[in-house]
């Protein structure tokens, strides 16, 4: 096992189609899981994490309540490797077009180039944020499984 360097970072985040697992802290102070579709802003160097989600999605209600979030990237081929980043996340009510720019990249990553404007609107709509979490504690291991 060994640490990975900041570029190995930001290339493992947006390696294929790894989704995040978000962890939220519900208001009676238990955690609250799910998998998320993320990719990285890294203008500026700032690597700040960036996915949407309905406002009125648990998620949503908690972060706006306390904004503590987790999320953890892993693969699932050995010799296995992670990426986990703390911080704070803040939710921004964007404009339809900035919503739908966002939504669009990320659901390139998932869904393709050739469906991305589909997913885009369906995930722009009104209701819709941007979430945006900047990293001030960031864990990442690879090669969990090697022989090193």
């Amino acid at each position: 096992m060994a640490e990975m360097s900041k570029k190995e970072i930001m290339a493992f985040l947006m390696q294929g189609t790894l989704t995040g697992k978000l962890a939220t802290v519900k208001k009676d102070g238990s955690p609250h899981l799910v998998p998320i579709w993320l990719i990285v802003d890294d203008k500026n160097d700032k690597s700040n994490i960036v996915f949407t989600t309905s406002s009125t999605s648990v998620k949503a209600k908690n972060i706006q309540r306390d904004n503590r979030v987790c999320i953890c990237v892993d693969d699932q081929i050995s010799p296995f490797s992670f990426v986990t980043i703390y911080r704070v996340a803040k939710i921004h009510h964007c404009d339809q077009n900035e919503l739908f720019k966002w939504a669009t990249k990320i659901a390139e990553r998932y869904m393709g180039k050739s469906i991305a404007d589909v997913y885009g609107k369906r995930n722009s709509t009104e209701g819709e944020v941007l979430v945006i979490i900047k990293p001030t504690k960031i864990i990442a291991e690879k090669d969990i499984a090697g022989w090193d």
